[in-house]
């Protein structure tokens, strides 16, 4: 009895799988580079957020020390103005109310009453503190559909009172 086969078949047979199982893999590949792609990018930006909340602080020391009865109440952003000072010094910074779009970033910096205690510290009811104000840079940005926001508080103090 002889046994038939279809060699061609089988050989067709065997390229769909070999092709089936390439196609697997270099689409996983690409799934996968997309998703390494997408993480690089969005590790890129939370670190610029970072810094530009760094900055917005920075700023803000400097402008405690240049001008502490500009910081009311309110929200802004701050807007470097050279025609203040050289550019080669801390001066110069200038509060605008409202938020800057800065690129994809969305830049705030919240300034409120800071309060102290009777044993007077600060806390977050009390007396209002005539020479220290609380306050909180924000910087947020969408990507890929996902929000993300950074902020920070720290409370300034009119030293040049005492």
């Amino acid at each position: 009895m002889e046994l038939f086969t279809n060699k061609k078949g089988q050989a067709f047979i065997e390229l769909l799988l070999s092709l089936t199982i390439i196609g697997i893999i270099f689409g996983s590949s690409l799934i996968a580079t997309q998703d390494i792609l997408k993480t690089i990018e969005i590790s890129k930006q939370k670190l610029e957020a970072k810094y530009l909340l760094q900055q917005q602080l920075e700023s803000l020391y400097a402008l405690q020390n240049q001008s502490f009865s500009d910081l009311q109440t309110g929200t802004y952003y701050l807007k470097y103005n050279s025609t203040n000072s050289p550019p080669h010094t801390l001066q110069g910074w200038e509060l605008v109310p409202g938020t800057e779009v800065y690129n994809e970033y969305t830049i705030s910096i919240n300034i409120d009453n800071a309060y102290r205690s009777s044993q007077n510290s600060y806390a977050t009811s009390g007396t209002i503190s005539t020479n220290s104000v609380e306050v909180t840079a924000n910087v947020s940005f969408i990507s890929y559909g996902e929000n993300f926001s950074y902020s920070e508080s720290e409370y300034l103090t009119n030293w040049q009172a005492y």
